[in-house]
């Protein structure tokens, strides 16, 4: 019987997006604003489907499911730098037409994939990584990302040219 650490992980993990609504204090122009709260993971479905799962006067909230974080190898030391940060994230990028709710379509846990995707006019929200992710990322990057090695640099001789100068 193979051991569980033999066996490899999978190169993207199921989840599902928590999208909620959020009534404005104080605010006679704004009613409120929408905006990502979190992410469970492991749940799979079929296609993208959005459930409500909570509604009522103060504000409503929607479960977007059909997403996978998908890990790339040359993205291991961006994944590397989330998980030793003081707080791991999961990057969400949504789109949001006007007076909508938004709408996850990518789930990443690269920062300089969000980093891009924030150059154009698609929402990135950043939530708290799960655990479940955390372990599985954890382990990808054990695998796959190997540090380069520091290097000092070496000063080159200070010689002076024939018009006086060094270069």
């Amino acid at each position: 019987m193979a051991d569980s650490f033999s066996m490899p992980a999978p190169d993207a993990f199921s989840v599902s997006v928590l999208v909620e609504f959020c009534k404005a204090r104080d605010s006679r122009w704004e009613e409120g604003h929408w905006r990502v709260t979190g992410v469970v993971a492991g749940i799979a479905e079929e296609g993208a489907a959005v459930r409500q799962l909570h509604a009522e006067t103060q504000g409503r909230q929607l479960l977007y499911s059909g997403l996978r974080v998908q890990l790339h190898r040359d993205d291991a030391e961006s994944y590397y730098y989330n998980l030793v940060s003081d707080n791991p994230r999961v990057f969400i990028i949504c789109s949001q037409p006007e007076g909508q709710p938004p709408a996850p379509f990518i789930a990443t846990l690269s920062y300089g994939e969000a980093t891009a995707y924030m150059e154009t006019d698609d929402m990135v929200e950043s939530v708290e990584m799960p655990p479940e992710l955390y372990r599985w990322a954890e382990g990808f990057v054990l695998r796959h990302y190997v540090p380069e090695k520091r290097r000092k640099r070496k000063r080159d001789n200070w010689k002076e040219t024939d018009d006086g100068k060094r270069r």
